[in-house]
């Protein structure tokens, strides 16, 4: 008996946390020079060094709660976010190449860092669909 209180005991004082959810964001980099919006939504990132305009034309929540990935957006203000990860998929995105490809990002967002955990990255062989965000618009 004693042992079934102190697993619920334990269970009580250590509340589930969720982990930040898995965001696939699906945009283009463009310089911070170019502050045109083009209609879509945009965030300042930062790559160690290196600064883009990042234009939005699509955001999945692919794990976790309700919230949208539109919605999530709306918790950083200002528009600004931090992309970190594994070098190898960080690189790239430093190259000035790569302004204005089409990309699709997914990692893991931490909103209140700021900052986008990078998982993978891909260049998007078609255009994407904007979606209309939720409640931004």
């Amino acid at each position: 008996m004693l042992s079934f209180w102190s697993t619920a005991a334990s269970a009580q004082a250590f509340p589930y946390i969720e982990p930040p959810p898995l965001v696939r964001f699906t945009g283009a980099l463009h310089p911070l020079e170019d502050k045109s919006r083009g209609g879509l939504l945009t965030l300042t990132v930062s790559i160690k060094d290196t600064k883009w305009i990042f234009r939005i034309a699509k955001v999945e929540k692919l794990t976790g709660g309700d919230a949208s990935g539109w919605r999530l957006l709306q918790d950083l203000f200002p528009p600004q976010l931090r992309f970190v990860g594994p070098a190898e998929l960080l690189r790239p995105l430093q190259d000035p190449e790569v302004a204005g490809k089409r990309l699709i990002i997914e990692g893991r967002l931490y909103t209140g860092d700021r900052m986008f955990y990078i998982t993978s990255v891909e260049e998007s062989a078609e255009k994407p669909q904007q979606t209309k965000p939720e409640g931004l618009l």
